[in-house]
């Protein structure tokens, strides 16, 4: 019993966390060579490039005529990752005691973890925006920055 509510407990801390990070705005930011150079959460923008917050640290400006695209969701895989491994790490834990009803439970919350990763991996794949195109160019960031600015908000 003492495990389950050790599970429970571990499982809400990690998607109370995952939806705090949801509500801001996450970046991954591509050079002309479609390079990731800097990915983080948007903290604030300028007529001049953008500043992104990583592990509780300002990176310096980063300059629009560096930037050639700006994707601003999180990759498939990694959704496929959180919705199918909660309930696979779930399921193998409960497996692990193979006591009656835990055992059962566990099989089919790890073969649930098993079948919705992929589903939710293609919808994510399906839903995800398409990236904002800097290239370089002043008209094109001052276009972006409006989008980004009312992400801020």
């Amino acid at each position: 019993m003492l495990q389950k509510k050790i599970v429970s407990v571990f499982i809400l801390c990690f998607l109370i966390i995952h939806v705090a990070n949801a509500q801001k705005v996450f970046l991954r930011i591509y050079n002309s060579n479609n390079q990731k150079f800097q990915k983080g959460y948007l903290l604030k923008t300028s007529d001049s490039g953008l500043i992104l917050m990583r592990k509780g640290t300002e990176s310096g400006e980063i300059k629009y005529s560096d930037v050639y695209k700006i994707r601003m969701k999180r990759s498939a895989g990694l959704t496929a990752l959180i919705v199918g491994g909660i309930p696979a790490a779930a399921g193998t834990v409960l497996m692990a005691r193979n006591s009656g009803w835990d055992g059962l439970a566990g099989l089919i919350l790890f073969m649930q973890g098993l079948f919705i990763a992929p589903i939710a991996g293609g919808i994510k794949a399906v839903l995800n925006p398409r990236p904002l195109i800097i290239g370089g160019n002043h008209e094109n960031w001052m276009i972006k920055k409006q989008l980004l600015d009312q992400k801020l908000k």
